[in-house]
């Protein structure tokens, strides 16, 4: 089990965080859908890099959730909880109309998916409109990058105790 230390102000700001956040061998892995691995009709994972990060996507029907997002193994715990709380990977359904992008200051990197839109935003209070069809579709460069998640590597990162 990883233990990383935090202030009284990070336990209070990223506690909720933490308890999403596993440790694998080779990266960090935030679950946006906790125990997502329990319910999802396959174990198949697709990843797109979004920035520093990758969107770990998997197959629900017709198209694809968000599960979890992945953080490189040499990242600071601290600054995963950090990039948490300021940056979004949103995954969109597939649409061929403007979409609308609320609660965003800025918009780092946007990407298509299979034809779905997916969005690394820094949060914020702006609205910003995407054109789907502007989008660049990355499929044929990621599809080499699917994985069959082994879950029973993963620790969790807990708070150590003082």
């Amino acid at each position: 089990m990883d233990k990383i230390k935090l202030t009284q102000w990070e336990r209070k700001k990223y506690g909720a965080y933490l308890e999403h956040l596993r440790k694998y061998p080779d990266n960090y892995e935030y679950c946006v859908l906790p125990h997502y691995e329990d319910y999802m009709e396959t174990a198949k994972t697709e990843c797109v890099q979004m920035g520093d990060c990758y969107a770990v996507l998997m197959k629900q029907g017709d198209h694809y959730v968000l599960v979890a997002i992945l953080f490189d193994i040499e990242s600071e715990v601290t600054e995963i909880l950090e990039w948490l709380d300021h940056t979004e990977v949103r995954c969109l359904t597939p649409t061929t109309e403007t979409v609308i992008v609320r609660d965003a200051s800025e918009i780092l990197d946007e990407v298509k998916f299979k034809g779905q839109p997916l969005l690394l935003i820094e949060k914020g209070t702006q609205t910003f409109l995407i054109d789907p069809e502007d989008l660049n579709e990355v499929t044929e460069a990621y599809d080499q990058y699917n994985k069959i998640n082994n879950t029973g590597l993963a620790e969790d990162v807990t708070l150590q105790t003082d």
